[in-house]
């Protein structure tokens, strides 16, 4: 029977092929020959033999029958994926679901092994993720940190090349320490510079994308979204970031934030954001001042949002608040009243599969 913790060794140097050594016991994959890619095939054993007599630890990969990875591979392995991506959200739902619907840790670490070469990366580490989190049978493994397997997310290039170059090219007593520089996102002259430090902060945005691991869109087992008082901890946990980040305001000797109802002004601040996006999985642009929200059509993502359709989303959920119910998709009133009433708008907001009427509210 398969160690579930040697699972957790399939975050490790996520762009390197699967029977590399990893972890800090250096260990290797027996992968089966059939598992492997056809750019890896007829050099797999000569790639391995160099690790030679370092290997501590060798874990044999079961040879089985793989599901259809059809629709989870066709997101390229170098393409970006956003969770706030409709397509790409249903493309991490069908991972999740051959994930969670492989019978024991033997055949999800067979599936799995076979996946990571051939599917995105990053899509990868969130379904996996999700798996280990919601199945039975990989309860209580600790998760290495999303900044521990792409450090490129928070580091600057540059930073990660010299770190690189003493971790591989200088042996150990010689090597330099290597000193990560403060990303200001503005200049001394903008006084929202000060808060920089809240909004680049690695914690809070790990926490933005261990939420989706709880918490995750879409799936075909409803109890893996369908969590207890989902909504009402969607709306209670923006609402402290929210008050931390006023907070943080005052104490900077800055106002309160102010709140944005007119979705056609200009935003007045620029920003220089020094972190990627990780639910998004891309480096966020610049925004310079005064800069206007846009109607957005991208074809290739099958996107298609307008500002009309924000500023319709924003009136009917309003509307359903004044009312004191929900129209839900049979044409059935869904009440807010005060036992629940939150954890429906909150589902609501968030658009998840237990949203009551998706074509209604927030379905891009």
């Amino acid at each position: 029977m398969a160690d579930k913790k040697n699972l957790l060794l399939l975050f490790d140097h996520p762009t390197e092929p699967v029977f590399m050594d990893k972890g800090k016991r250096v260990t290797v994959f027996d992968v089966p020959d059939s598992f492997l890619t056809d750019r890896y095939r007829p050099i797999s054993n000569e790639v391995q033999s160099r690790v030679g007599d370092k290997v501590e630890q060798r874990v044999p990969v079961r040879e089985i029958s793989i599901p259809d990875l059809r629709i989870p591979m066709s997101l390229g392995r170098d393409e970006q994926f956003s969770l706030f991506l409709p397509k790409h959200r249903r493309i991490a739902g069908r991972l999740i679901d051959i994930f969670m619907n492989m019978r024991s840790v033997d055949d999800l670490q067979s599936v799995a092994v076979y996946a990571r070469d051939r599917v995105n990366p990053v899509l990868f580490n969130y379904a996996l993720s999700v798996a280990l989190l919601h199945r039975p049978d990989t309860q209580g493994l600790d998760l290495p940190s999303f900044s521990q397997t792409f450090p490129d997310r928070f580091i600057d290039s540059q930073v990660i090349r010299k770190m690189r170059e003493e971790s591989f090219v200088v042996q150990p007593g010689s090597r330099m320490p290597i000193t990560i520089p403060r990303d200001y996102t503005a200049s001394d002259l903008d006084p929202e510079h000060r808060l920089w430090y809240f909004r680049e902060d690695l914690g809070i945005n790990l926490h933005h994308w261990h939420w989706h691991l709880v918490y995750p869109f879409e799936a075909s087992d409803r109890s893996i979204v369908a969590k207890d008082r989902r909504g009402e901890l969607f709306y209670y946990m923006h609402q402290q970031v929210i008050a931390r980040y006023n907070a943080e305001r005052f104490s900077n000797n800055l106002a309160r934030v102010l709140p944005f109802n007119n979705l056609r002004d200009p935003i007045a601040e620029g920003y220089f954001p020094k972190m990627d996006s990780l639910v998004a999985s891309r480096a966020w642009p610049p925004r310079f001042e005064s800069t206007r929200l846009s109607d957005l059509n991208r074809e290739a993502d099958q996107l298609n949002v307008e500002i009309g359709d924000l500023e319709r989303w924003r009136d009917r959920i309003y509307e359903a608040i004044h009312q004191g119910f929900v129209m839900d998709e049979r044409g059935n009133r869904v009440p807010l009243d005060e036992a629940t009433g939150i954890d429906t708008l909150g589902n609501m907001i968030e658009s998840s599969i237990l949203s009551p009427n998706r074509v209604l509210v927030i379905s891009p």
